[in-house]
């Protein structure tokens, strides 16, 4: 009788054990992982993806055309398909990899979320650029894609697996200063655990527009640093976010404002946006020049 106890117990606590490590490698697979890729050039460029809980990946611009193919690595090993790729504007440190993929390759994408103005206006207003703007026009107007390219509407709400997508901010052709990174799409991811604020490049004008018309929508446990972190979304835009993280699309250069004399001799303001976030007692930053890097959310 004692034996057969015993081998009972011993049974019963194996069971236990099992439905343990289930529970627990269950869980802890169900995560939704964003990852902020790196500069592979010396240029600033702004990627990321997020692989759902289900398997699913969400791109998010995906830098320069030097940066393709670390784009496409992560692609590949994240299952090889996009299953929604969303681009905030038209520029080449953004939207370059995006282009030289669709160009290229023949990875598959599902839908392609982007606000963009016409050709003739950012030969008009931006016309330094009008070259790669052309091309990225063209290739979002091929055959292969031009049924999936989704121009949202401002509030326009999706759901891919738990996590819940609003879009902020799209194109704002009225502002001609400063005209490309003021276009920026801006995009609001929420899941059960976090929300994350995809700002693109926003600046000034367009920080006024979405504190005016949007302001109650903006609190953000995370976000992305507009405009590689200087010169971009405004210091009143971020207190009202009040991230606990901050995601910086930044370069080393950038980071360290140096134009090549050292520390804090260049001509860009990322000490300045360093101090608000500072100010804003951030406590958990995570800037592209250290590499590419992943966190929950």
């Amino acid at each position: 009788m004692k034996k057969n106890k015993k081998i009972f117990l011993g049974i019963f606590i194996a069971i236990i054990f099992i439905i343990s490590l289930f529970v627990y490698y269950s869980n802890t697979a169900l995560t939704n992982t964003l990852t902020q890729l790196s500069p592979q050039g010396i240029s600033q460029m702004m990627g990321y993806t997020i692989k759902t809980k289900n398997g699913k990946l969400i791109v998010i611009d995906g830098g320069t055309v030097d940066d393709t193919n670390q784009l496409i690595e992560q692609i590949n090993q994240n299952g090889g398909k996009v299953d929604a790729w969303f681009l905030t504007h038209a520029h080449n440190d953004h939207v370059g990899a995006f282009t030289q993929i669709v160009n290229t390759t023949n990875i598959e994408i599902d839908a392609i979320y982007v606000s963009h103005n016409e050709l003739a206006w950012y030969e008009k207003y931006e016309p330094q650029r009008a070259e790669f703007t052309k091309v990225f026009l063209d290739t979002l107007a091929m055959d292969k894609i031009k049924d999936k390219v989704i121009e949202p509407s401002i509030n326009q709400k999706f759901t891919i697996d738990d996590i819940n997508i609003e879009i902020l901010g799209i194109k704002n052709p009225e502002f001609t200063e400063n005209p490309g990174n003021e276009q920026s799409m801006v995009i609001k991811f929420t899941t059960n655990k976090n929300s994350l604020l995809i700002l693109g490049d926003t600046g000034e004008k367009s920080s006024e527009k979405l504190l005016q018309t949007q302001k109650d929508k903006l609190k953000s446990d995370i976000v992305q640093m507009a405009h590689h972190g200087q010169a971009g979304a405004t210091k009143e835009l971020y207190e009202a976010v009040k991230p606990k993280i901050c995601l910086w699309p930044t370069p080393d250069w950038l980071w360290n404002n140096d134009a090549g004399e050292g520390e804090n001799t260049g001509p860009w303001k990322t000490f300045e946006t360093r101090n608000w976030m500072e100010q804003l007692q951030v406590k958990e930053n995570y800037i592209a020049k250290d590499g590419k890097q992943s966190i929950e959310i």
